[in-house]
C-alpha cells in the first residue's frame, strides 16, 4: 500500500522510514529504476555507490559550468542507494516533439548547443566519468572494455580493432603478424576529451512552461571524444517517429553537437559488431595484438619500442580525475581537466576524410 509522503519531512525522515516510502510508491512507467513520492520529488536508484559518485560528480561540475541540472536534496542508503532530487516541472521533449513546428525545434536546437558549448569548454586528457574514470560507455561495451581513464591511444585502438573486425572465425584464424598490425585506420582521435552528456535523448530533456529546456540524467556523462554527443543522440530514436519529426531531431542534433554523421555511422556498425561478437577480441589480446593495450591496466603504458612500461608518476597524477574536495578544482585544470573558452561554433571540424576518420 503507498504510504503518505510529506515533502516537509523530507531531511527529519530516517533512511529506514524513506526507503519504506521509496518502496511502496510506484516506478515511472518509461523509468524502472524513478519512483515517484511526490509532485515535488522524485527518488532515483542506483546499484552501487560508483554509479552514484559519476552521476552526483558530473552533476555539479556541469552547475559550475553554468548548466542548470535538477537538485539532490538527500542520498537514501539501502538496498541498493536512492537520490531523492527535485522533479523538474515541464514537459519531456519525448512527448512534446510531435506538437512542435520547425521554428520552435530550431530554438530549441540553439538553447542545446549553448549548454554543449558550455560542456566542451571542460576538456581532460583522459577519458570517463570524472571521479571513477570507468569508461562504461556504450560505444566500448564490449566484454573487455578499456581501463580507467583511458587515453586517446586505448580510445583508437578499441575503435578501429571493431571498426576492422572481420567476423569471428577471420578474427580467430589471424596470424599472430595479423593481430599486430592494424588494417586501416579509421579513427586517429588526438584532441582533448571534452566533458560530454552522453545521453541526450529526447526523454532527457524537459521542456518547461517558458520553453526552456533542462537536462536531467547525467548517469553517463563523462569525458570523451567530440562526437560521441552527436552520436549519442542518434540512439534510441523511436521507430514511431513520422519523417518530419525525425528530420527535425536531426537538425537539432546537427546544431546542437555538430556534423559527425561519419563517425555516428562507424561507431553504430562498432556497437552492432561487439553486441554480437562480445568476446571477439580475446584473440587479439591472446596474441598481444594492436588492441592488446587497451585492456591492461592504466598504470603502463606502451613505449616507442612497443614494450609496456610503468606510467611515471606526472602522467598519473595528469590523467587523475579524482573528486578530492571542491570541484572547482578540477575545473581549473589541475588534474586534467581545463577549461577552455566558450567557442562560437560548437564543431571545430574535424579532418574526415575517406581513408577513415583523423581528427
Amino acid at each position: 500500500m503507498e504510504s503518505k509522503f510529506d515533502d516537509a519531512k523530507l531531511l527529519s525522515y530516517t533512511d529506514s522510514e524513506l526507503y519504506d516510502h521509496i518502496s511502496s510508491h510506484p516506478s515511472l512507467p518509461e523509468f524502472s529504476n524513478v519512483v515517484s513520492l511526490s509532485p515535488k520529488y522524485l527518488a532515483k536508484g542506483y546499484e552501487n555507490g560508483d554509479m552514484v559518485e559519476d552521476a552526483l560528480s558530473a552533476m555539479k561540475f556541469a552547475s559550475q559550468l553554468g548548466i542548470q541540472v535538477p537538485h539532490i536534496e538527500r542520498i537514501v542508503h539501502g538496498h541498493g542507494v536512492y537520490c531523492i532530487m527535485e522533479r523538474i516541472p515541464g514537459t519531456r521533449l519525448d512527448i512534446a516533439w510531435h506538437d512542435l513546428g520547425w521554428i520552435a525545434s530550431l530554438r530549441l536546437a540553439f538553447q542545446l548547443r549553448r549548454v554543449v558549448q558550455r560542456m566542451r569548454s571542460a576538456t581532460s586528457t583522459s577519458s570517463g566519468p570524472i571521479p571513477t574514470g570507468k569508461c562504461t560507455s556504450y560505444f566500448f561495451d564490449d566484454k573487455f572494455g578499456l581501463p580507467a581513464r583511458a587515453k586517446c591511444h586505448h580510445v583508437n585502438a578499441f575503435l578501429n580493432f571493431w571498426a576492422n573486425f572481420p567476423g569471428f572465425l577471420k578474427e580467430k584464424r589471424k596470424t599472430p603478424a595479423e593481430h599486430a598490425n592494424c588494417p586501416r585506420l579509421v579513427f586517429s582521435y588526438s584532441r582533448p576529451f571534452v566533458f560530454t552528456h552522453h545521453d541526450l535523448a529526447h526523454r532527457n530533456m524537459i521542456l518547461d512552461s517558458e520553453g526552456q529546456l533542462r537536462i536531467i540524467d547525467w548517469d553517463e556523462a563523462g569525458f570523451y571524444p567530440e562526437f560521441f554527443e552527436y552520436a549519442g543522440m542518434h540512439n534510441f530514436i523511436p521507430r514511431g517517429w513520422t519523417q518530419p519529426a525525425l528530420w527535425r531531431w536531426k537538425m537539432l542534433a546537427w546544431i546542437a553537437g555538430g556534423l559527425y554523421d561519419k563517425e555516428c555511422r562507424w561507431l553504430k556498425r562498432i556497437r552492432y559488431m561487439f553486441t554480437h561478437f562480445r568476446m571477439a577480441r580475446a584473440f587479439n589480446l591472446r596474441a598481444d595484438g594492436y588492441a592488446a593495450f587497451s585492456k591492461r591496466p592504466f598504470k603502463e603504458r606502451p613505449s616507442t619500442d612497443g614494450q609496456m612500461q610503468p606510467q611515471t608518476k606526472e602522467e598519473s597524477s595528469a590523467g587523475n580525475l579524482a573528486v578530492n574536495g571542491s570541484l572547482s578544482t578540477l575545473a581549473n585544470s589541475s588534474h586534467g581537466v581545463a577549461r577552455l573558452p566558450l567557442q562560437s561554433e560548437a564543431h571545430a571540424g574535424s579532418s574526415v576524410d575517406d581513408e577513415g576518420l583523423v581528427s
